[in-house]
C-alpha cells in the first residue's frame, strides 16, 4: 500500500466500523504508519464525539409545506410572468433536495450502533456466563490462543494475557463480533470460579457513550461502565480497543485491566 496516497473516506469508513477484511487491517496498519492519517482519525473522532453531545434532530412534520410556502414566496417575489410558472413547476425538486439534505444530517448527527458497545460486551459476559455462548477453544496457553485467534482470521495482534499471578485462570476463547466487526473473545475463570471475558476489537474509544468514570494509569485512559452487576473497563492500545467484563469488584476489574493494558 502507498503510504503517500490519501484515505479519507476509508478513514471515515474505518471509524464507522464499515470496512471489511483485509481492507480494515490494510487501512489500520496504514495509520499506524502516517501522522497525517493519524491526525485526521482523531479529528474525526473528535467531531463524533461533539456530535453526540447535541440533542437530537427531528425533522419537523410540516417541513416540506414549510419549504414549499417559501419557494412559492420567493418565486413571486422575483419571478414575473412565464418565469415564474417555470420556476413554480421545480419548486417539488428543489425541496426534496433539501428534505433529503434535512435527513442526511439527521443521519450523520444520529449516533452510531457502536454507541451500544457497553450493553453488547455485557451480553456476551452474560452469555458466557450462562453458558450459552461456548468457547471454540479451550486453553490455558496464551500464546496457543493467539496463534488460534491469528489462524481464524483475526488481523490484530490479540496479546493474550496471563493473569494468573492475580488468581484468574485463562479458560480458552472464541473468534466472535462486537457491533458488526470481528472480536477476539477469551475468557478467565477467577477466585470462586467467577468468570472475566476479554473482548479485543478494532475501533476507538470515541465509540462509546460516555462513561460512568474514567481514570488514567501510566498514560493509559480507561472507561469504566457498569452495566447491572457487571462492571467492564475499556481502553484502547493503537487501533485496537480492549474490554474487561466481569461481575467482581470494580477496583479490581480496573487493576485486572492495568495489568492487561500496554501503552503503544
Amino acid at each position: 500500500m502507498n503510504d503517500n496516497h490519501r484515505f479519507d473516506e476509508e478513514l471515515q469508513d474505518l471509524l464507522d466500523g464499515r470496512l471489511e477484511e483485509p481492507a480494515r487491517s490494510e487501512i489500520a496498519a496504514h495509520v499506524t504508519r502516517c501522522p497525517r492519517c493519524r491526525e485526521e482519525l482523531a479529528a474525526l473522532e473528535r467531531a463524533r464525539a461533539a456530535a453526540r453531545g447535541l440533542p437530537p434532530l427531528a425533522e419537523p412534520a410540516d417541513l416540506a409545506l414549510r419549504i414549499a410556502s417559501v419557494l412559492d414566496a420567493e418565486d413571486r417575489a422575483s419571478a414575473p410572468g412565464p418565469t415564474r410558472r417555470r420556476l413554480a413547476h421545480r419548486w417539488p425538486l428543489v425541496a426534496a433536495g433539501l428534505i433529503a439534505a434535512a435527513v442526511l444530517v439527521a443521519l450523520l448527527l444520529r449516533p452510531s450502533a457502536t454507541a451500544d458497545l457497553p450493553a453488547a460486551v455485557g451480553r456476551d459476559f452474560a452469555g458466557y456466563r450462562d453458558a450459552r455462548l461456548a468457547l471454540e477453544l479451550r486453553t490455558g496457553d496464551p500464546a496457543a490462543l493467539e496463534r488460534f485467534f491469528a489462524a481464524r482470521g483475526i488481523a490484530f495482534p490479540t496479546r493474550v494475557f496471563d493473569l494468573g499471578m492475580m488468581r484468574y485462570r485463562l479458560a480458552g476463547g472464541r473468534v466472535h463480533r462486537v457491533a458488526g466487526r470481528p472480536s477476539a473473545l477469551f475468557a478467565y475463570t477467577g477466585p470462586n470460579a467467577a468468570p472475566l471475558i476479554c473482548e479485543m476489537y478494532g475501533g476507538s474509544l470515541a465509540e462509546l457513550p460516555r462513561a460512568a468514570e474514567q481514570r488514567v494509569h501510566d498514560g493509559i485512559t480507561f472507561r469504566v461502565y457498569r452495566v447491572g452487576r457487571m462492571t467492564l473497563v475499556f481502553w484502547q492500545e493503537g487501533t485496537v480497543v480492549c474490554v474487561l467484563a466481569s461481575e467482581g469488584n470494580t477496583d479490581e476489574v480496573v487493576q485486572l485491566a492495568y495489568a492487561k493494558a500496554v501503552k503503544v
